[in-house]
């Protein structure tokens, strides 16, 4: 018994030690063609510089004490990184089975291998209670050329967020990402699942470090935040730098499906579809944002399509905005441009003083979209649930967006605020379901459909249409512009008087 059980313990060992030797097959050349990189956009940077992986630079987690019963594998990973980083570049492999851990920090010209059948599974709450806030895999120092890479979606990183969710609604304890990456340059993730995240999922840079990311072919699945036990603030990918890359993507989450935030700029998604989650989303952190582009995309009931937020707190400058060749399939909030994030726009409020962090939207561009088939009962008001909203502040107003061939079906209507040069062109419609109303490209403007306007100027398939301009002046004889601001000498132009518009040429 005793010789029959060291000979077996031999075998293994000797299966382990083959195993360990083989080298995972690894390639870049799909990579550079498929950039698709905007005209005028400087490409986005992949990993380079890494070695060519062979025997000696391949390090299997199970040379290093990881086994699928332990408790807690993270020295044993973390050793592994360390061994590749050391070596100049390498390639750590994680075996099918599943394997606890807790934070790992992954280095330069390194790339962490899932394979088929792989769990990388994050201690759980009660486990780790102090790591509160901390997040599972992360950056060591400043680290450049990384791949994070999977065999497909039986490539898992578990977060184990089930309880992490429900401590936060109770006590709001802090919870960390699935993967961080703060800060370096020329990052990589490929074909993997990550599934049950405490906090966010997939978080690229933090205050403009940590750029030249490509994201693809990852699935995200958390529960919705309306789900009977939802996950809170699960955002999918949310980014805060610079040149991004991601597609073909599929996010079903609890919060934004991808959101770029402070910082992102030339930020291109496209061919992905979403989910349960919050829509293509920028916001509300919107300081030194611009030349975002989500197209291509397919959303199918999502809380919103197309939502841009912030409030007079954490904004700037956002513009160079596309969102474009989508369809959206029951989204309560097709378009969405609040500078009123988490409140109601208030219509009676005064201009403020702009300052600093005074949110400017404008320049964008929404082409090629149609949204249809909510199935919602919600009312349309000031806040949400309208096929559309742009909502400005009194001083500084939402301006030049261009809805080009958008047709939208949807329960309830418009609702226009402080906002201007909005302009409906080649062929824009407009269904409300709720009383079965339709303007057409044809029709004046979008009056029918307006649920409610206040300082609004739009142009509806190039034929003036003018809504909710404030007068403040009981004289019948002033004249007021399409900002709604009285003017004593009107030149050439069009304006308002006596609630009626006029021109003068």
């Amino acid at each position: 018994m005793i010789k029959r059980n060291i000979l077996q313990a031999l075998i293994m060992l000797s299966m382990i030690q083959v195993a360990n030797a083989q080298v995972i097959s690894f390639s870049m050349e799909t990579e550079e063609s498929s950039k698709n990189t905007p005209e005028g956009w400087t490409a986005v940077d992949l990993p380079k510089n890494l070695p060519a992986f062979t025997e000696s630079n391949t390090f299997y987690i199970t040379s290093y004490g990881a086994s699928t019963e332990s408790t807690d594998n993270t020295k044993a990973i973390q050793d592994a990184l360390n061994a590749a980083k050391n070596a100049g570049g390498g390639m750590v492999v994680i075996p099918a089975g599943e394997w606890l851990a807790n934070t790992i920090q992954v280095g330069s010209k390194t790339v962490l291998h899932l394979c088929a059948g792989a769990t990388l599974k994050w201690i759980a709450y009660g486990d780790r209670s102090a790591t509160e806030g901390n997040n599972f895999i992360v950056n060591k120092d400043t680290p450049t050329d990384v791949v994070i890479e999977g065999e497909g979606n039986t490539s898992i990183i578990e977060g184990q967020g089930g309880p992490w969710w429900a401590n936060y609604k109770v006590s709001g304890v802090k919870r960390g990402a699935v993967i961080r990456f703060s800060k370096g340059n020329r990052f990589l993730f490929r074909n993997f699942r990550i599934q049950n995240a405490p906090g966010a999922n997939l978080t690229v840079g933090q205050s403009g470090n940590g750029a030249h990311t490509t994201i693809h072919d990852i699935e995200i699945k958390n529960p919705s935040s309306s789900a009977s036990t939802p996950s809170h603030n699960t955002d999918g990918i949310p980014i805060w730098t610079q040149y991004v890359n991601i597609y073909n993507c599929t996010i079903d989450t609890g919060d934004d499906n991808v959101v770029t935030d402070t910082n992102a700029q030339y930020v291109h998604v496209w061919n992905c579809v979403f989910k349960a989650g919050h829509g293509a989303s920028l916001g509300s952190y919107t300081v030194n944002m611009h030349h975002i582009i989500y197209e291509d995309l397919t959303l199918d009931g999502t809380d919103c399509g197309f939502r841009l937020k912030s409030n007079n707190d954490r904004s700037g400058d956002v513009h160079d905005i596309i969102f474009r060749n989508c369809t959206m399939n029951n989204v309560e909030a097709p378009i969405w441009i609040t500078a009123w994030y988490d409140d109601t726009p208030d219509l009676t409020s005064a201009a403020q003083e702009k300052i600093s962090t005074t949110p400017e939207f404008h320049n964008i561009l929404i082409q090629n979209v149609t949204a249809s088939g909510y199935t919602g009962t919600r009312n349309s008001n000031d806040k949400k649930y309208n096929g559309i909203q742009i909502a400005g502040r009194p001083e500084s107003y939402v301006y030049d967006v261009i809805f080009d061939n958008v047709q939208i079906t949807h329960r309830n209507g418009v609702r226009l605020f402080f906002c201007k040069d909005i302009k409906f062109i080649n062929g824009c419609t407009f269904t409300r379901t709720k009383d079965n109303v339709t303007v057409k490209a044809t029709d004046e403007d979008l009056t029918a459909v307006m649920e409610n306007s206040h300082e609004a100027e739009y142009t509806w398939n190039k034929t003036l249409g003018i809504a909710g301009i404030t007068m403040t002046s009981n004289s019948s004889t002033d004249c007021y512009n399409l900002q709604g601001v009285r003017t004593d000498s009107p030149a050439k132009g069009i304006y308002i008087q006596n609630g009626k518009k006029i021109i003068i040429k």
